[in-house]
């Protein structure tokens, strides 16, 4: 595993696929984006779950690697998310990355790595971190938001219905409940 700068990451996912503009990545050559969203369940054996569900759908001979791009990982209570970078800058330090998040907030992961990218993602999940997950051969990648949203993005709908598919049992929604149910309630503000 080798920790990457804002920079670095960027260039890693150009060379991948999405391309990454003003903090948010996207597929550049799609007219559309092929999303859908999950809710982040709550339990530790359910997190545990659903982070090897996204590495391995396909079966773990088709893990190949990926970035976890952490971007918003310094918010939240300083009492809870700060064992989740602890845990993380530790895991880092291990494989022999002396550089903090601040420093160098994405983390790419080989082939042969998926135990220790599942380990980060389990802390993303369990922590609320808003994060990214690429993997490195999957031609989709997912984005997670502060509110348990997770945000699954396709390069084509073929991808997207098997990936929908694959996570039948968490309910995939075409859009995020939480702003859905902002706009919901927006009208009752204005009046």
């Amino acid at each position: 595993m080798k920790g990457l700068t804002v920079e670095e990451a960027r260039g890693w996912c150009a060379q991948v696929g999405p391309q990454e503009s003003n903090g948010v990545l996207r597929y550049e050559t799609s007219n559309q984006d092929y999303s859908f969203f999950v809710l982040a369940p709550e339990t530790f054996r359910e997190i545990t779950i659903l982070a090897r569900a996204m590495l391995v759908f396909r079966g773990d001979a088709n893990f190949y690697g990926g970035l976890l791009w952490l971007r918003r990982w310094d918010i939240g209570s300083p009492q809870l998310v700060h064992a989740g970078w602890r845990i993380m800058e530790e895991m880092r330090g291990a494989h022999g990355e002396p550089r903090s998040l601040e420093m160098a907030p994405a983390q790419l992961f080989r082939e042969d790595e998926l135990t220790d990218l599942h380990v980060f993602l389990i802390q993303v999940i369990g922590f609320g971190l808003v994060a990214d997950l690429v993997p490195t051969a999957g031609s989709f990648f997912v984005h997670f938001k502060d509110n348990r949203q997770v945000c699954f993005t396709c390069e084509s709908m073929e991808l997207l219905n098997e990936l929908r598919t694959t996570f039948t049992a968490w309910n995939p929604t075409d859009h995020d409940p939480m702003i859905l149910r902002i706009a919901e309630l927006e009208p009752r503000r204005t009046t």
